[in-house]
């Protein structure tokens, strides 16, 4: 037997994640989370225990519901793959982040590995069967959001920790069957683990699937985080500077929390499903350096009278190295929570501000990305009438572009493209905030 280690490599820390609804067959279809720094599965039992009078101990006990089980992640963001299969949306044009929140069958599963330490860094994997027996797999199923929370600042990587909720999880060496492993979500028509759906573990379900690995890949210079200013900003105690209503700012953070109800049904442990209680309480906040100083009073700044309190709305554009925006984040109608001044000999001014803002499915807080492609166009035969097909996400309005050969097919600007002879086919999609290509696809005779 190998032997074992306890030593966590960087490319250890591996999370996959299914596409919504969780009741599928993943044996295709898993995406690998991208520089998730670390995991924790923590579950506990919700057991009701029973006395009787004269006894010197419990006579008896019962579980009530099924166990309580959490998964706590932080990751560095990439381009925004985490956050779709976190089922966030992240076309700001026309959805709000938190859009399809009360639609049913929104869940989705999730594998995390642990590996043993040998032969278990996926760049160095030759085959899918290297994963058997090299890793241990904790599945969680029907999963939802419970909390996500971002954060950057000048000279460091953005970061992201998120909480999700699972209503069942299974533990288990993988051993690479045919057939493949069981998934871990509840069946919804039996109201029990499913018997039938399976997952697998490939080592392309780690690669870069949607060929923007990186839109944020270093620190950010001091230029790397702009703030999008309305024009009435300007506050006593502070005047917020930046050419065209814009200023770049220090760091800022931002996060919300889901309260979800449980469903369950008559006589089953497992909940069919949680509703998300709506609407929820977003929290922003940022720091900045403080030049200018304005005069005014505090019912300036917050307008109490009447009951009219001053909102604002931010965009927060996330600027990658190469000068594109790889995130951007609009907050809509955040109100002032809370806001302070410093000053130290030999430094500027700083100041800090909290806001808070509703969210619901609609409104609130939008997140925009450039286009990411979630499923790649798959070779075949002219022959065989091969349609090549990609879909993708991101920053509407998306413009398709298809190529052969490394040349422009002249027309071929939609998502689907049928080839009439054999070659090498991509597509490049694209938006306000860039492009990307997909894989080749080869076309044969």
């Amino acid at each position: 037997m190998a032997a074992r280690t306890t030593r966590i490599t960087y490319g250890q820390c591996l999370i996959l994640a299914s596409p919504t609804p969780a009741h599928q067959d993943n044996t295709t279809n898993l995406t690998g989370l991208k520089r998730v720094q670390s995991a924790a599965i923590n579950f506990s039992f919700n057991r009701q225990r029973f006395k009787e009078i004269g006894s010197a101990d419990y006579v008896g006990d019962v579980n009530m519901t099924n166990p309580d089980i959490t998964l706590d992640m932080d990751y560095l963001y990439s381009n925004g793959t985490n956050e779709i299969m976190l089922g966030l949306d992240v076309d700001g044009s026309k959805r709000a982040v938190l859009n399809g929140l009360r639609a049913p069958a929104k869940d989705n599963n999730f594998y995390v590995l642990f590996g043993s330490g040998v032969r278990d860094e996926v760049s160095w994997t030759s085959s899918d069967s290297d994963f058997k027996d090299n890793y241990t797999v904790m599945a969680l199923g029907n999963c939802f959001l419970n909390s996500y929370a971002i954060e950057s600042s000048v000279g460091e990587l953005t970061s992201v920790k998120a909480n999700i909720q699972a209503d069942n999880l299974t533990a288990e060496p993988y051993d690479n069957s045919v057939q493949g492993e069981l998934i871990p979500a509840i069946n919804p028509a039996t109201m029990k683990p499913s018997s039938s759906n399976r997952y697998k573990i490939k080592k392309s379900f780690f690669q870069n699937t949607t060929n923007q690995d990186g839109l944020i890949d270093s620190a950010f210079a001091p230029s790397g985080i702009k703030l999008t200013l309305p024009e009435y900003v300007n506050v006593p105690g502070l005047e917020f500077t930046g050419a065209d209503g814009a200023a770049f700012i220090d760091s800022f953070s931002l996060n919300f929390n889901i309260d979800r109800s449980p469903l369950y049904g008559f006589g089953s442990i497992y909940p069919y499903g949680r509703r998300a209680i709506l609407p929820v309480l977003g929290n922003l906040s940022f720091t900045a350096t403080a030049s200018e100083f304005e005069s005014g009073s505090l019912n300036d700044l917050v307008i109490l009278d009447n009951n009219k309190e001053r909102d604002y709305n931010f965009t927060i554009d996330m600027v990658a190295p190469s000068g594109t925006t790889g995130l951007k984040i609009q907050v809509e109608g955040a109100k002032v929570d809370g806001e302070g001044l410093s000053q130290s000999i030999d430094n500027f001014g700083a100041m800090e501000v909290q806001f808070s803002f509703s969210m619901s499915d609609t409104s609130g807080l939008k997140f925009s990305t450039p286009p990411l492609i979630l499923s790649q166009p798959a070779g075949g035969s002219v022959a065989g009438g091969v349609s090549f097909g990609v879909v993708a996400t991101g920053l509407s309005n998306l413009g398709y572009q298809w190529y052969k050969d490394g040349a422009v097919i002249g027309g071929a600007t939609s998502s689907i493209y049928s080839p009439s002879g054999e070659g090498d086919y991509y597509a490049v999609i694209s938006n306000d905030l860039g492009s990307a290509t997909s894989n080749t696809a080869v076309a044969t005779t």
